[in-house]
Formats: structure tokens, sequence, C-alpha cells
């Protein structure tokens, strides 16, 4: 339930963002009366249908061909659906330019799933000095997390389209910012309350023992007051919205008069200045025509550059498939494509583009996929091996001990 619960903030999170870049600027353009009203950012919430189904796509499809079949049928429904929501727009060019940015920003999300899925098993690398590192250089907050991750940074996002509209004079959209920061102040709060909460419990396991329901309790109490707190100061502003002061920056810069009339005056006859490319020709000739042995080299240059070019972009094409379908089996554990010869542990090389695996990352995920024969969870970040082959069933396993000694030997020697 609290797993769903995240993801849920999660879709509103980036539902609130992605829907919000159209009305902040058709401010720009509208005029007063405005006929489009607070429609326009209701019909830019369509943007949460291909936000939810990306997403399952993500998680369901193994292969890249298929989530981009999955993806072209999204894109054709959300493309059909924006095309039957623009038809109430007001104007010219608005329903297009709706159009154009809701298929934008749904190729956007499709491609930000992609790179969240060919970078997963980087990020979630549960081995603890890896972890640890990450930690220390911020590696592993790539900018996919900009879709996933409900923070409070983002509400100076709300407030400069508030302000910018506010500016512009334009009332829907100053109040659909208003709404949606509303929305995702509260939202944020119950993502940081469920996520903080859970790594607090993974830390309780190992520390105190309380029970998850105290914790929750006092976690639930604490939401409630800040809760209450945020209601007593967001009501004056939803109250009092139309006594609101706008001002117009348009209308300001409009009053601002230039004196064009120094440089508008005719030019004599005697004041139109010599063009010199036609002094150059007069003086020394036409140019002679390049040789043709330079015209061939260039012909050649340019097939040599293009041919590169498309290696290079075959290459990148190759590698995402590839990944994509090597980080996640049916149920989302990764792979790592070893294979066990039964002649001792003989780690076979394997190819993962963008890098090449060492012989001590190898053993290391030989041994991550041993322990996932017998335990599907994922271990926490403060057990030791020694933790996660009780857990697992398998300490007294022969073979388990002989891998143990491999892989403590390739965690922590420097020769192997």
């Amino acid at each position: 339930m609290r797993k769903a619960v995240l993801r849920i903030t999660e879709w509103i999170h980036a539902s609130l963002i992605l829907a919000l870049i159209l009305p902040a600027f058709y401010c720009l353009a509208a005029e007063q009366p405005d006929p489009n009203g607070n429609s326009l950012y209701v019909r830019c919430l369509l943007i949460a249908l291909p936000v939810v189904a990306c997403d399952f796509a993500i998680r369901r499809c193994r292969g890249l061909s298929a989530y981009l079949c999955v993806c072209a049928g999204i894109l054709a429904v959300t493309a059909s659906l924006g095309r039957l929501a623009s038809g109430a727009l007001h104007g010219s060019s608005l329903p297009w330019v709706y159009m154009l940015t809701l298929v934008c920003e749904t190729l956007f999300v499709m491609i930000n799933r992609i790179s969240q899925r060919t970078h997963h098993e980087k990020s979630d690398d549960p081995s603890p000095d890896t972890a640890q590192d990450d930690r220390r250089t911020g590696a592993g907050h790539l900018y996919y997390d900009s879709l996933t991750s409900p923070s409070f940074a983002v509400l100076l996002y709300f407030a400069a389209v508030y302000a910018f509209a506010l500016n512009l004079y334009n009332p829907a959209v100053c109040n659909a910012a208003l709404v949606s920061a509303v929305i995702y102040t509260v939202n944020t709060m119950l993502y940081q309350y469920i996520s903080g909460t859970e790594e607090y419990l993974a830390l309780n396991r190992r520390t105190g023992n309380i029970p998850s329901r105290r914790i929750y309790g006092i976690g639930t109490g604490m939401l409630a007051i800040f809760l209450l707190l945020f209601i007593i100061v967001i009501l004056p502003p939803m109250l009092t919205t139309a006594s609101r002061h706008y001002r117009d920056i348009r209308k300001s810069m409009a009053m601002i008069e230039f004196d064009y009339e120094e440089y508008m005056r005719e030019s004599g006859p005697d004041l139109i200045p010599a063009d010199p490319a036609q002094m150059m020709t007069e003086q020394y000739g036409e140019p002679p025509e390049p040789p043709a042995w330079l015209l061939a080299l260039f012909k050649v240059l340019e097939v040599i550059v293009f041919a590169v070019f498309a290696a290079m972009l075959i290459k990148v094409i190759y590698d995402v498939f590839r990944t994509f379908r090597e980080t996640a089996d049916d149920n989302g554990d990764l792979v790592e494509e070893l294979e066990d010869t039964g002649e001792g542990f003989r780690i076979k090389k394997v190819r993962l583009a963008p890098h090449k695996l060492s012989e001590r990352e190898r053993i290391r995920k030989e041994y991550r996929r041993f322990i996932r024969r017998y335990r599907k969870e994922r271990p926490a970040r403060h057990e030791s091996p020694t933790e996660i082959e009780k857990q697992a069933g398998i300490y007294d396993n022969a073979e388990c001990r002989e891998l143990h000694n491999i892989y403590e030997k390739a965690r922590y020697r420097q020769e192997i």
C-alpha cells in the first residue's frame, strides 16, 4: 500500500510540473479578457495520462522494442485526446500549440523513463561501499529524478510562474499556479513522510527494534500538525484571490517612447557607401573556379564525417537496446548475464555498455546473483555479507562458503 502511495505521489509530481509549462508561456500572448481562462490549465492536466501509462510500461516491458511499441500507442492515444481537448480553445494557433506541447511533453516522459531504466543498475547498486561513494559524491541522482522525486525546492517553480502571471495580468494562470502549489505541497509532505519513515524503519531493524506501528503513529501525528499549519498559512491567499493587485509590464514597456526621427532620415546620394566586394571585383577581377581535386577532397571528407557520425549513432542505439534488456527481468531484479560452468567460479566476461567490468566487479556481480537465487528482496545497506547469507538461509552451504571467501577477497584485498 505504501509503495502504491509513493508511486501516486510521483505521478502527481510529474503531472503538475508539466501541466503548468504551457500556461506560463501563454501569459505572454494572452489578452484581456481571456476567452480560454482556466480551461487551458485543465486541458494541460491531460499529461497525467502518458505519465501514468509510461510508468506502467517501463515496469512491465522487458525489451526496448516492446516499450517503444507501447509508447507509440500511448503517443497516438494522447494525440487523439489532445485533438479533442483542443477543439474548445479559442484562437487560430493556440490549439496547434497545445497539441504540439502535449506531444513534446509525452516524448520527454518516454525518454525520461528510458533513461531511468538504463541507469537503474548503476544508481541502485546495493553494495555498501558503492552506496557510500554515491552518497558522498552525489552520484545516482541523475537528471531523470526530476520526474520521480518530489521536493520542496520545486515550489520555487510554481512561485516563479505565479509572479510571472501576476505581472502579465493573467488571473487564470495565477490561480492555476496557486492551486498547483497547494496540491504539490501536500503531495510532497506525504511523499517525504512515507519515504522518510521507510528509511528510518530500515535503520531501526538494526538498532532499537521499535514497532513500525508506533513509528507510523508518531509520523502521522507530525504530518497532521504540519498540514494544519499549512492550511492556516494558505487560507489568506486562497480567500483573497479577488483582491489581487495585477499589473501588465507589457503596457509599461509600450509607454516608453523612442525618437527614431534622426535614424529614419534618408541618406543623400553622396552618403551611400561603396560596396567593398564590388570594389575588389573591379580591382582584381572575378575569383577563379576552385580546382577539381579540391572539390573531390571535400566530397571525400564529407562522406567520411557522415560515416563516422552514422557509426556512432548506431553504436549508441545498440548500447541502449542492450542495456535496457539486461537491466531487469520479469520480477524487476537486476540481471548480470553471468553463467555457472560448474568448474569453480569462473566469471563470464560480459560487455556492458558503456564500460567494461573489471575482475573485482564481475566477482561482486556473481555474488549478488547467487544471493538473489535464494533471497528475492533487496538487502539493506547496513547488512554484512554474513547477515545477508543468514537471511537467505544459505550460510552453511559449501558453495556459498567458497563464493563468500572469493567475494571477501575481491572486496577488501588489493590483489585477486
